[in-house]
């Protein structure tokens, strides 16, 4: 199980594979040197619905990682054996997800994004001068596992300050004045 804690809801990402009992779960996440119950994992046959646009989702049985499934933005899982639950520190991580290109409509090279990192570098702390840090963590961008889709727009993550309005901002309505001057975009 990839997530810590989330026990008894394999089937939300994988398809049949889940006995369902309790020693199936111990087996699978018992830790290499500090358990004997350590097995080697079996394939994780994950959902259709969860493929990446990429291609499709797969487990890496050796790196025990998850590439190409969607809600992990098509990129690379941290390994689900040596990680902790919060592997990912969302508003300060990105770049985990979001990243040059389209592997699943999440990239950063959309909009106005490059206007930004040429002025300011490729880092959280740029995402945060226009998004919500405290917006990306509710339920729907990151962390709902009850669906394979992503239930908040990306608009909803921006400052309320930025004043965007789906299409352009006009940050100086706002108070930002530090951000633009009066330029409206």
């Amino acid at each position: 199980n990839a997530l810590s804690g989330v026990t008894g809801v394999c089937g939300t990402c994988h398809n049949g594979l889940d006995t369902g009992s309790q020693a199936h779960y111990d087996h699978a996440n018992a830790r290499p040197g500090q358990n004997a119950l350590r097995v080697p994992p079996g394939d994780a046959s994950i959902l259709s619905a969860y493929n990446a646009k990429a291609g499709a989702a797969s487990f890496n049985p050796t790196a025990l990682t998850c590439s190409n499934v969607s809600c992990h933005g098509g990129q690379t899982t941290p390994s689900w054996q040596t990680q902790t639950a919060n592997a990912i520190d969302v508003p300060n991580a990105c770049l985990k997800c979001h990243v040059s290109g389209t592997t699943q409509y999440n990239s950063y090279d959309s909009g106005k994004h490059n206007r930004h990192i040429t002025a300011f570098g490729l880092s959280a702390s740029t995402c945060k001068r226009c998004h919500d840090e405290e917006k990306v963590n509710v339920s729907g961008h990151f962390q709902n596992l009850a669906t394979h889709a992503f239930e908040q727009p990306a608009s909803e993550t921006v400052l309320s300050g930025v004043r965007y309005n789906g299409s352009g901002c006009n940050p100086d309505a706002g108070g930002l004045t530090g951000c633009h001057g009066s330029k409206k975009w």
